[in-house]
């Protein structure tokens, strides 16, 4: 076996490896152990099954995803470029990181879902949740319906799913990539204002979402 090898090297090995892989089909327990420099056989020692390996990097994804969006809105001056950054962040990792989409939302992986990864992926999705919460009402100064905000995310998530999807697969309608990033973000960030302005009146929701439609 080979000396100081780790799970975290494995992982890691294992991100660098799919970063910018359109599929994931290439990428076998041979291929990562010939990149660390030790047999294949080895890597049984720290994971059970290359499946098994799979489902850990992508918990490393999301982590890592997390680490992004939070650097990401920190460095905005105010509450609205935060909204825009929120949602320039997914397009951003997805588009520069393809290999990690096809394995975030793609991939088949044969073993079942552990649970560390659901409850993983339920302590992320309840962060952003808070996280959107604090800047709806840092630029409209009361805090949205937390059970409709969770809803519009998880929808606006879905719509950002499915460009960069059509996009990977070559049938997208904006080719170049540092567009397609704007485009997402513009239309991610209307849809969500929009649906979720839908859980205040008009009156309390004051004339800002009117002046947004006309931007």
């Amino acid at each position: 076996m080979k000396k100081n090898l780790t799970k975290e090297q494995i992982v890691e090995t294992t991100l660098k490896l799919i970063c910018d892989k359109n599929d994931l089909r290439g990428l076998n327990l041979r291929q990562i152990a010939r990149t660390l420099g030790c047999a294949h056989t080895n890597l049984y020692n720290y994971f059970p099954s290359y499946n098994e390996l799979l489902w850990e990097t992508h918990m490393a994804i999301q982590r890592i995803f997390m680490e992004m969006l939070i650097e990401k809105i920190n460095m905005a001056r105010k509450a609205e470029e935060k909204l825009t950054y929120f949602f320039q962040a997914f397009a951003e990792m997805y588009i520069n990181n393809k290999g990690w989409f096809w394995l975030s939302w793609h991939e088949h992986i044969d073993e079942s879902r552990p649970q560390k990864d659901v409850e993983l992926l339920e302590q992320i999705n309840q962060k952003m949740n808070q996280i959107i919460c604090e800047i709806w009402k840092e630029i409209y100064g009361q805090s949205p319906d937390e059970e409709k905000t969770k809803r519009v995310l998880h929808n606006t998530h879905c719509y950002i799913l499915g460009e960069i999807s059509n996009h990977l697969l070559g049938r997208g309608l904006i080719e170049k990539e540092d567009d397609l990033i704007d485009y997402i973000e513009r239309e991610a960030t209307g849809m969500f204002r929009l649906c979720l302005a839908g859980s205040y009146s008009e009156e309390s929701f004051g004339n800002r979402v009117d002046n947004y439609r006309r931007v």
